[in-house]
């Protein structure tokens, strides 16, 4: 049940209103072939009776007829069995398409892919949205379509096996007793025999199928770590140790494989032999009727196909308790995920920065600590003026770089009021690459890329006018001085009111360093700049500083002579 109250929640809101109504046409569609499907099969069933009969009888006129008759049928089968996998694909994927929008747009907004890493992220959110939503979209599709289908089913072929079955009467001692419909009631005792036989014998398997999905993605994210750091592993030599680490990666999804198929092999070996068992139970139990000859062989034929129609819909569960499992598995997986987004809301509520009209930040009352509630810096109380250049100083420790991710808004634990203008930027210590052409990549974060002129012409400012032909593989070529030139770049692309920036020349040598300082002082005169830097050189650049000191965690103003 707890799996069927994650499911209502995770879907609800992808089935409820009507931008919902395509969702419900596709699965109607899909339903009603479903149904087609059982129409047909019930035809068949009479059909079945009439042809042995037929047969039986050496009635040759009869034989003809029926075959085209047959031939009629398997083609309205088949048309409805594809017609009906044309709807559910369709359904499934256009549910994963809301489902991926809604989800990877909650966990980009408001930085919440960077604020679960304070409040336990799970593991490999990535594959969570690109593979699991994928699976519970087809996953679902395929039992509620099955699950129609055997309902369908057996209340189409329990009147029929019903009617077979007559009133049969049994003596226990003395008494004697009339059954009506015992094909039925035998059909429904081995169903329940057999489902709670298979739910015992494979327990464990939904909690080996959330193991196995966690290990996979272990493993491809250590393979992909491999492919982004390659640089760093090759100047380190580290080939071997990064083997080791796939192989210990790669050792759990072994292990949890034999589990597995343990598990499986135990469930399939079951399954099998009561599927076999299931085949030869009607026929045994209409034998006596017909060598009675009480029934005709069509009724025989007719009983079997019949009582295997309504022991798949009483088995439901049982024929499908692999897929049960690793659709539970998914729900699992992806709950925890809409958990964990839904539970940095409160962290998120701490970290609004709202905009300030006029270009410049106030801060007041600045109180940022660890998350283990160690205060970093006490209130704190600042204003920057348009056209400032500041920069922050302190010992190692201090909380310099955890002092701009509270201005940015990323830094939940803190607490007073921050205003700062709506045109700012932000420069982290690891510029950002993303992977694709020049353009695009230099008008980051942009929604539409600049005009080749202009980029052009940034380009050419910051020193890196060969990278205009820039294509998506080049980023891995960037150096770490060129990819910091492009970040400045960016800076005359947009224009910001204020720059925060962490280390932002760290890269460069001193006089590229300045250089490029005094490019944005020229080129955007208005500009505010906070940064974080140790280069001995840069500092004169400022023209005042904050200072971080440690255990007073206080803040203080000190005028800096700038020059020129």
């Amino acid at each position: 049940m707890e799996t069927l109250r994650a499911f209502y929640v995770l879907v609800w809101p992808f089935w409820n209103g009507l931008h919902a109504m395509r969702l419900w046409l596709l699965l109607a569609a899909a339903l009603i072939c479903e149904l087609g499907f059982v129409q047909v099969s019930v035809w068949i069933n009479h059909w079945n009776k009439s042809f042995y009969d037929a047969l039986a009888e050496f009635d040759v006129h009869l034989v003809q007829p029926l075959l085209l008759q047959y031939i009629a049928f398997m083609i309205a089968a088949v048309i409805l069995i594809v017609v009906g996998n044309w709807f559910g694909k369709k359904l499934s994927f256009n549910w994963r398409n809301e489902m991926t929008a809604s989800f990877q747009k909650r966990w980009m907004q408001n930085h919440t892919h960077y604020r679960l890493r304070f409040h336990g992220e799970p593991d490999n959110p990535d594959q969570r949205i690109a593979e699991d939503i994928s699976l519970l979209a087809e996953q679902s599709v395929m039992l509620v379509r099955n699950l129609v289908l055997n309902i369908a089913r057996l209340s189409a072929f329990v009147a029929i096996l019903w009617s077979i079955s007559g009133i049969q009467t049994i003596y226990l001692g003395n008494v004697e007793m009339n059954i009506h419909g015992y094909l039925v009631w035998i059909a429904l005792c081995y169903a329940v025999t057999a489902t709670a036989l298979i739910h015992l014998i494979g327990r464990d398997l939904q909690p080996l199928n959330v193991e196995r999905q966690h290990r996979e993605a272990d493993y491809r994210a250590t393979l992909l770590r491999a492919r982004d750091h390659g640089e760093q592993i090759a100047f380190h030599r580290g080939e071997a140790a990064e083997i080791d680490r796939m192989d210990r990666r790669f050792e759990k999804i072994r292990r949890n494989w034999h589990r597995l198929i343990f598990q499986e092999l135990k469930v399939e070996c079951f399954s099998a032999t009561q599927m076999r068992i299931a085949w030869f139970i009607p026929i045994v139990a209409t034998l006596p009727l017909y060598l009675g000859k009480a029934i005709t062989f069509g009724d025989m034929m007719q009983a079997q196909s019949a009582f295997s129609s309504v022991l798949a819909g009483f088995s439901w569960f049982l024929n499908y308790y692999s897929r049960i499992s690793e659709w539970s598995a998914v729900v699992t997986r992806l709950a925890e995920f809409r958990k964990s987004m839904e539970d940095v809301t409160h962290l998120q509520s701490l970290a609004t920065v709202p905009p300030h009209e006029q270009r410049q930040l106030t801060v007041r009352d600045l109180t940022v600590s660890k998350p283990c509630g160690a205060v970093l810096l006490n209130k704190v109380n600042l204003t920057i003026e348009r056209g400032n250049w500041l920069l922050v100083e302190g010992a190692s420790g201090t909380g310099k770089t955890t002092f701009l991710r509270a201005l940015a808004g990323l830094w939940p634990y803190h607490s007073g009021t921050i205003a700062i203008a709506d045109n700012v930027m932000f420069l982290p210590q690891t510029p950002y690459v993303p992977l694709d052409d020049a353009r695009w990549t230099l008008s980051y974060p942009r929604r539409t890329p600049f005009a080749d002129a202009e980029l052009r012409c940034a380009l050419a400012a910051v020193g890196l006018s060969h990278l205009s032909e820039m294509d998506e593989g080049s980023r891995d070529t960037l150096s770490g001085g060129e990819r910091q030139r492009l970040c400045f770049a960016r800076i005359l692309l947009h224009k910001p009111a204020i720059v925060i920036a962490d280390e932002p020349t760290s890269h460069l040598d001193t006089y590229a360093s300045i250089g490029l300082l005094r490019v944005l002082k020229q080129r955007l005169p208005n500009i505010s700049f906070i940064a974080v830097c140790h280069q001995p050189e840069v500092v004169s650049e400022f023209e005042s500083s904050i200072v971080l000191q440690d255990r007073t965690l206080s803040a203080r103003i000190m005028e800096r002579r700038h020059s020129a």
